[in-house]
């Protein structure tokens, strides 16, 4: 059988996957090098060509799992069917329970609460950032859309609701999440206040997003 010659953009990725699959699985203590390649069917050389070491596979699927998380979320903030602020908020806060129940399973065993605080704050740091400009194109489309307007520029609001979402979540517990702060019937009022609109607007204003904001 002819053997398949693969880039080595698709191979490294191929590698990523196969130890995010098996960090999820197995947790970190508990993946060696070998069973990734094992997964992956290749030589353990070619391992060490793409990375250093197991922690330097980690990081780079923490990486891939936190990026396809932002790809996911943003495609529910911005779903282009007409869609009222706090069903596509509530689509985001199931991902996000989601991507918290990973980091509690076994992903971290064997790791020291410094360790798990590290790479928890390290991600979720770097996934607020990427929500910022989604959140504040979605907040100028309502404030454009019901004549509103606004006490400060969508990107600053923007930025005070994600960052206060990310404090919430982890500035009341420092050995786990808070994730009774990602109850709407809490997050709603505050969201509202801050955008300076009634509840009832993010409850029925249906948001239409154009072609363009999506290209």
């Amino acid at each position: 059988m002819m053997r398949i010659s693969k880039s080595p953009q698709e191979r490294k990725a191929e590698i990523i996957e196969a130890a995010l699959a098996l960090f999820m699985e197995h947790g970190y203590e508990g993946t060696s090098v070998s069973m990734i390649v094992s997964r992956v069917g290749v030589a353990q050389g070619l391992f060490y060509y793409y990375f250093k070491s197991k922690e330097d596979v980690f990081e780079a699927a923490m990486e891939y799992y936190t990026d396809k998380l932002a790809e996911n979320v943003i495609s529910e903030l911005l779903a282009p069917a007409p869609r009222c602020l706090a069903d596509r908020f509530a689509g985001v806060i199931s991902m996000l329970l989601g991507m918290i129940q990973d980091s509690e399973g076994p992903l971290t065993n064997g790791m020291s609460v410094r360790e798990i605080t590290e790479i928890d704050m390290r991600f979720s740091y770097y996934f607020s950032q990427i929500l910022i400009e989604p959140v504040a194109t979605l907040i100028h489309l309502l404030s454009e859309q019901c004549k509103n307007r606004l006490s400060a520029a969508p990107e600053s609001l923007s930025s005070f609701i994600v960052f206060g979402i990310y404090g919430l979540i982890h500035g009341l517990n420092t050995l786990g999440h808070n994730t009774k702060a990602l109850d709407p019937e809490m997050l709603l009022p505050m969201l509202a206040g801050l955008i300076g609109v009634p509840v009832e607007i993010l409850l029925t204003h249906k948001i239409s997003v154009p072609e363009e904001v999506l290209s």
